[in-house]
Parts: C-alpha cells; sequence; structure tokens
C-alpha cells in the first residue's frame, strides 16, 4: 500500500514539472505499479485498452486513457492544452486488487485520495475500472456493493439486442447516475454517461 502512494506521490512530481538532471528520461519501479516517464513522449497507443474523448456541456475537453495489464488498472485523464486557460485538470488513477489511489492536480491544487475517498471524489472511476478486468457477469456487476458517504449504490440493467447498459445511481453524492454502454460482442464500455452538478460524456474513439 505504501509503495502505491510512493508511485502516486511520484506522478505528483512529474505533472508538475519535475526533469532529472541526468537523463531526459526517468524511469520509476516499485511494486505493485510502475511508472516510466519522457519529456516529451507520451505512451504508445498500442499499450491503451481503450482512449475516450471527454465532453462537458457537449464541447470536447479532453481525454481518459485506461491501460489493464495482468491485475493492475491505471487510468488517466488530462484537458486538452488549448483548453487549459478555461479548466486545467489532470488525473492519474492506479488500482491493484482492493486497493486504489487518486491523484488529482486541478490548477495549482495537487491532492491524492485512497479507496473510499476516491468513491465520495470520483465515484465513476472505481466503477468504471471494474468493466476492465475482464467479461463481467450480470450478477456480479448488478451485487456489487458499493457505499458512498454510508449509503448504497443502486444497481439497475436495461438490455437491448446489441448492447447491455448498466445504470449505478448513487444515494448520497454529487454525482446522480453513472450509466455505462457495453455492446454484447465487447468488453469494456463504449459509452459512459455521468450526471452531477456538471454532466460528462466518455465516447470510446479507441
Amino acid at each position: 500500500m505504501s509503495e502505491i502512494l510512493i508511485t502516486i506521490l511520484t506522478i505528483s512530481i512529474i505533472l508538475t514539472g519535475f526533469k532529472s538532471s541526468k537523463s531526459d528520461e526517468e524511469i520509476i519501479r516499485t511494486e505493485p505499479f510502475y511508472v516510466v516517464t519522457y519529456e516529451g513522449k507520451t505512451k504508445k497507443e498500442e499499450d491503451y485498452t481503450a482512449v475516450y474523448k471527454v465532453y462537458a456541456l457537449g464541447i470536447g475537453v479532453g481525454e481518459v486513457y485506461f491501460i489493464k495489464k495482468d491485475n493492475k488498472i491505471e487510468a488517466r485523464g488530462q484537458t486538452y492544452p488549448s483548453l487549459r486557460f478555461l479548466y486545467n485538470y489532470d488525473f492519474v488513477y492506479l488500482e491493484q486488487n482492493d486497493y486504489k489511489a487518486l491523484y488529482e492536480k486541478e490548477k495549482e491544487k495537487e491532492k491524492i485520495y485512497e479507496n473510499q475517498e476516491i468513491y465520495e471524489k470520483k465515484p465513476w472511476l472505481p466503477i468504471i475500472s471494474q468493466f476492465f478486468k475482464g467479461r463481467l457477469k450480470e450478477d456480479d456487476i448488478l451485487n456489487m456493493k458499493i457505499k458512498i458517504n454510508d449509503a448504497p449504490v443502486k444497481i439497475s440493467k436495461q438490455d437491448t439486442a446489441s448492447e447491455y447498459v448498466y445504470i449505478f445511481e448513487p444515494q448520497n453524492s454529487k454525482t446522480k447516475r453513472i450509466t455505462i454502454y457495453i455492446n454484447k460482442n465487447e468488453d469494456v464500455p463504449y459509452l459512459i454517461e455521468i450526471e452531477g452538478k456538471v454532466n460528462i460524456t466518455l465516447k470510446r474513439i479507441k
């Protein structure tokens, strides 16, 4: 657990402009997570399990990247550079087994959340990550025991001829509903709708 926090803290340094004096490339390895960074370099496209374009009020504002490797899940999100003068936000989410950690930077403010705190801050992240653990059975999804601020999350399902639709409704959260759409021939969502103070939509582009 402490090693994961070390990794998260390392990411926070990276995102705030850390650069090694010895080399442009800095490789940080910890267990159970590792992060590889490079000045001006991004992960190869094929490394991503899924990429989503993020829409707020109908406007594309950024992207979210999910990577699944073995039993580890990583999600990264960032605002498009052209919109950072309006809203500047980055996050890194890491999960393995039952432990979760979230680093976020909003303008100049940085915070780290763990486990249940994440459900209260960004409930859609740990909920969506469940769908990157392999094909889930319907009962496994509908019987998820999720609480936010001591209140259960209601989970329901709707089917169409071509897709599954899962609806998560927190009873005591600023996030009112998370709707996840999955094509029946796929494992990960192609569309995610998050209803809250500002409605957000994630559309898969890879």
